[in-house]
């Protein structure tokens, strides 16, 4: 089980904003360049030698590291702590005075890191975001950061409050009710490889075999451990599941990468696709990969699913 906890932000421009179509790449890129502003102590230091990476809100949530699973397994990159989520339609032109928001989803130690986070929103706000940040567009104010079961934050008293009682996302035990029929949709670009290719078609086995390798990841850095699951039982019975009814289609979407100095592509599947076959062990699977995203580029909002 991870700790896991949704913070919802909610903001309003100061100026008009000039935005690209999908925000979830351009609010990663501030919220790191924010977030190294306000932890880094040292800042000549590269984050993989410092001694206060330990400590370190940024180093902690944006850089990866080899880790020791402590099975005796070296994993080359431990998973981002987080998964950001924006919200649907904030994209394009806008004008001063339009209310926009976007999720935050925490993973185990980052949650001790908001404070770090809610101030990096805040210099993000103040430097803009979006086309003309020199010109003085897509400055915003952060209004509000609430959960499900709270405000943490509010620009009126801004103190920021503690969440006593972190959730734990676990795998859930299937039910007892057989499930014969699922459908589920790709809200954001699904971007998963095949043979060294991205995929152009979700097979079942496919997504299984992605929300496992997801699972066992974040278990495995962020919770009590790899589950004990019988993997390839699991995907083997996946692969006798039909797709029924499909609307997956491939949609093209690029981000500019200011380090590389390029366009690069954040294409995907998106669409819905409908499966009927055994399914009610594979429902709690696909639940926890709705809450943590799948695929390549998660940090960025994409690989987000829904069942239903």
């Amino acid at each position: 089980m991870v700790k896991a906890q949704k913070y919802t932000f909610h903001c309003k421009f100061k100026t008009d904003a000039t935005l690209p179509g999908y925000l979830g790449s351009t609010l990663r890129g501030a919220l790191g360049w924010g977030l190294k502003r306000t932890s880094c102590a040292l800042k000549r230091q590269r984050c993989e030698t410092c001694l206060l990476r330990e400590q370190c809100a940024y180093a902690w949530i944006f850089e990866t590291e080899r880790y020791n699973a402590g099975d005796g397994r070296i994993i080359n990159a431990r998973p981002h702590p987080f998964v950001l989520q924006p919200e649907k339609g904030c994209g394009g032109s806008q004008k001063q005075g339009y209310n926009f928001k976007f999720t935050l989803l925490l993973l185990d130690r980052a949650n001790d890191f908001l404070p770090q986070l809610a101030y990096a929103v805040q210099m993000m706000g103040e430097a803009g975001i979006g086309s003309g940040r020199r010109q003085g567009l897509g400055r915003f104010q952060l209004e509000k950061i609430a959960t499900e079961q709270d405000v943490v934050f509010d620009e009126a008293a801004p103190v920021l409050k503690k969440c006593a009682n972190i959730p734990m996302l676990c795998l859930e035990e299937p039910a007892t009710i057989e499930t014969e029929s699922l459908t589920v949709s790709l809200q954001t670009p699904l971007r998963l490889k095949q043979n060294n290719t991205l995929g152009r078609s979700l097979p079942f086995h496919i997504l299984i075999r992605t929300s496992l390798r997801r699972i066992a990841a974040l278990e495995d850095a962020h919770g009590g451990g790899e589950p004990d699951l019988d993997y390839r039982g699991l995907v083997q019975r996946a692969g006798k599941v039909q797709a029924t009814d499909s609307t997956i289609r491939w949609r093209e979407l690029y981000r500019y990468s200011n380090r590389q100095k390029k366009k690069v592509s954040l294409s995907g599947l998106t669409g819905s696709v409908s499966f009927r076959g055994d399914l009610t062990e594979f429902v709690p699977i696909i639940r926890y990969a709705e809450q943590v995203n799948i695929g390549k580029q998660t940090v960025f909002g994409l690989g987000n699913i829904n069942l239903s």
